[in-house]
């Protein structure tokens, strides 16, 4: 019995790691019941000696038969990953990835005579090398390639490229095709006839781009992108294409707006006209805001995506924000923040429109007017200050006094000394006491003020964080 060893609880709950080599090298290309004979086969390493470590329990674990198990096994083998020491009874020892790697695999030519032979009609007037052989046989073995469709593969390479196109090339193109688990004859005739298909569309992309040549491989599986996984149709790309024209255009630029609009969910010409239309005239309201508040940006696109969107979405249009920005320039509010916090402040109170804004402005007007008279019954000729419709708003919002009783109030003010403080003071009396009748206003006298004493004593010195405190407490009041 040995002296050391894991509990089983241990075992069953600490990580078994798989070498990133297995996930990108043999994952992908394996079939599905060799992967997981392997997969269970590390974990089971990890406690080899324990007793359910068979041949059987493994059928039994995974759902398959122990001629399965043995032949995911030697097919392990046969990739280099695991040796089978014995075969009765079966013993398996798995090796590590790094050599399998480093060790390049030796096939036998003669294997592949036929293929051999194919190749090299296809690439006539090169001469192919063992290294660029071994390449194929790697396609062929490890990643399970179809001959027929590899050779279609290498063919459809020199279409593109010319009979010298380099293996490295083809490879490249092969592997990525069996990411997308294109390895069969049918797989590949099925791409080559997208392609195909595609074939005249191409020729008039790359004409309005300017390019007399055949589309390349990447051209093809961007086209491929487009139209199979964001779904535009041709017209549309084309459209796009058009929209490009003024300037250098190339598949990249087009890639690249195409996937704005697909973000957009703009996936028609009418949708993406629509957009384009509505942000072209978002630029000129932009430079017209900007006209009207005095400034100046040679870059449109941020004032477009933070400001101009933004106000038109709350419900604007663009008469309304000239009109704002033009009250904005006229009280001294000369930048775009500025406009910002105004169209902000009415839209909480509901106004988003001309018609809106030109009613909140009759009533301010109306507001005005009626403090204006106010004042001239308090015998003080002068124009309304934002202090004075700070008094009118405490007394009617905030105090809820009638109007009846306001009135009542400038009379009994008026020829007073300081007559809005008395004012002020008088129906700050009334709220307090709770007088809500003219009755009651008439019959109330405003208790005589004691005279001050004067108070030796000046204050105490406060330290800076105290009187911190003490303003941070006054943030806290909403006038």
């Amino acid at each position: 019995m040995a002296f050391c060893k894991f509990s089983s609880e241990y075992v069953i709950s600490k990580e078994t790691p798989v070498d990133n080599l297995f996930i990108n090298e043999f994952l992908p290309y394996a079939p599905a019941e060799c992967v997981k004979v392997y997969l269970y086969g590390l974990y089971k390493c990890t406690n080899s000696s324990s007793y359910d470590n068979t041949i059987e329990n493994f059928a039994k674990v995974l759902n398959l038969t122990e001629e399965e198990v043995e032949d995911a096994f030697l097919y392990w083998q046969d990739e280099g990953l695991v040796q089978v020491l014995n075969t009765c009874p079966i013993e398996i020892r798995f090796m590590p990835l790094k050599n399998v790697i480093n060790n390049t695999k030796k096939y036998k030519p003669e294997e592949f005579s036929t293929f051999n032979r194919q190749v090299q009609e296809i690439l006539e007037g090169r001469q192919i090398t063992p290294t660029e052989y071994d390449e194929y046989y790697y396609l062929l073995k490890t990643m399970h390639f179809q001959p027929e469709a590899l050779l279609m593969i290498i063919k459809f390479c020199t279409q593109i490229k010319g009979a010298n196109v380099g293996y490295k090339y083809i490879v490249t193109v092969a592997k990525n095709w069996a990411n997308e688990g294109i390895t069969t004859t049918k797989s590949v005739e099925e791409r080559l006839f997208t392609y195909e298909q595609a074939g005249s569309d191409l020729e008039k992309l790359l004409k309005i781009c300017g390019a007399k040549r055949n589309a390349t491989l990447e051209e093809r599986e961007m086209f491929l992108k487009w139209t199979k996984e964001l779904g535009f149709n041709y017209n549309t790309i084309e459209y796009v294409a058009k929209l490009l024209k003024p300037t250098k255009v190339n598949f990249e630029k087009l890639d690249a707006r195409l996937l704005k609009y697909y973000e957009m969910k703009k996936l028609s010409i009418k949708e993406i006209e629509d957009y384009e239309k509505e942000k072209s005239e978002m630029y000129t309201l932009a430079r017209e805001i900007n006209k009207k508040m005095g400034l100046y940006y040679e870059n449109l696109e941020p004032v477009v995506e933070n400001y101009i969107s933004k106000w038109l979405n709350l419900g604007h249009n663009s008469t309304s924000l000239l009109a704002l920005a033009d009250y904005c320039f006229k009280n001294s509010i000369r930048t775009l923040e500025g406009l910002d916090s105004t169209v902000l402040k009415l839209y909480k109170l509901g106004i988003v429109s001309m018609e809106a804004i030109e009613e909140y402005m009759q009533e301010l007007i109306s507001l005005d007017k009626e403090i204006k008279e106010i004042l001239e019954k308090l015998g003080i000729s002068r124009m309304v200050t934002n202090q004075d419709r700070t008094y009118y708003k405490t007394w009617k919002q905030d105090w809820n006094l009638s109007s009846e009783l306001i009135a009542l109030g400038v009379e009994m003010s008026a020829g007073k000394f300081q007559p809005l403080q008395y004012l002020n003071k008088l129906l700050s009396n009334w709220h307090t006491n709770s007088v809500k009748t003219l009755d009651e206003a008439k019959n109330y006298i405003i208790p005589e003020k004691a005279p001050e004493k004067v108070s030796k004593n000046k204050g105490r010195s406060y330290k800076k964080e105290e009187l911190d405190a003490l303003f941070d407490s006054l943030e806290e009041i909403e006038l």
